[in-house]
């Protein structure tokens, strides 16, 4: 395995649309996101809705909110 072929990322903002590229490959769901969750808030980071928007990309909500 040629580990310098890679990419690299700073941040999980940075790493966020790559990982939810894969995965689409791979989940037969309409929606998934990546998320920060600080037990009072929860703010999704990116979002990857299929067929129809449920979740967009920077929606933020409170943690007692969410579900």
């Amino acid at each position: 395995m040629n580990i310098s072929n890679l990419p690299t990322y700073a941040t999980i903002e940075e790493a966020s649309s790559d990982v939810l590229e894969v995965i689409s490959k791979f989940v037969g769901v309409n929606t998934f996101f990546v998320a920060k969750n600080d037990k009072t808030n929860v703010d999704i980071i990116s979002s990857y809705n299929r067929d129809e928007v449920i979740l967009d990309t920077d929606f933020e909500t409170l943690y007692r909110d969410s579900y």
